[in-house]
């Protein structure tokens, strides 16, 4: 079964908010009671649903990463 938001896994978009994630965790203002792929995937599929994201985001971050 493909995992959720598997076409945006290797996305700037997902790095910038699986940093997020972690952090707002991390220190303890949010809490997560679902796997973070899960809650990240959801991010990105609602923000893109929403145009809320540019072009470069959904970009992979492999590709954006070469010289």
């Amino acid at each position: 079964m493909k995992q959720p938001g598997s076409e945006y896994r290797d996305s700037m978009l997902w790095s910038a908010l699986q940093a997020i994630v972690s952090d707002l965790t991390t220190t303890g203002e949010i809490g997560i009671h679902t796997a973070p792929d899960y809650v990240i995937a959801y991010l990105c599929r609602e923000l893109v649903a929403k145009k809320m994201v540019s072009e470069g985001a959904l970009r992979s971050r492999r590709v954006s990463d070469q010289p």
